[in-house]
């Protein structure tokens, strides 16, 4: 059994940067939508905002003022992606996440087409 630690010595070590600083996550484009699945085992419809950052997309909801994250999709787990249109011309987008069908629906602010480019470049390509 190898153990190894290290600790770094100074707020510009390499170590620090590297290993314990949080990257930054930039917000991309969002949405207001509505979030329907079956994720995990369990019914998702949920009204929210729908989050698309340069790391993964984040479904958040508001709790007062705050929005909280509810589910996080890691852009390499999303392995399909498309905008549909209903019968009413009303967009819609439809991704595959782990092997669960997620579709957010009823968007009501946000651009479904800058948030559509977004998730298909970053999306797992198979």
């Amino acid at each position: 059994q190898i153990t190894l630690t290290f600790n770094p010595w100074s707020e510009k070590h390499w170590l620090k940067k590297r290993f314990f600083d949080a990257k930054d996550e930039d917000i991309l484009a969002s949405l207001n939508c509505n979030l329907k699945s079956f994720i995990d085992f369990t019914i998702v419809d949920q009204d929210g905002v729908l989050l698309v950052t340069n790391k993964r997309v984040l479904f958040c909801k508001y709790k007062g003022r705050d929005l909280s994250v509810v589910h996080d999709f890691e852009y390499k787990l999303i392995t399909s992606f498309n905008v549909k249109e209903d019968d009413y011309k009303n967009k819609y987008i439809i991704f595959k996440y782990n092997g669960d069908r997620v579709k957010i629906t009823n968007i009501t602010g946000g651009d479904i087409l800058e948030v559509a480019y977004i998730m298909s470049k970053k999306q797992r390509i198979l």
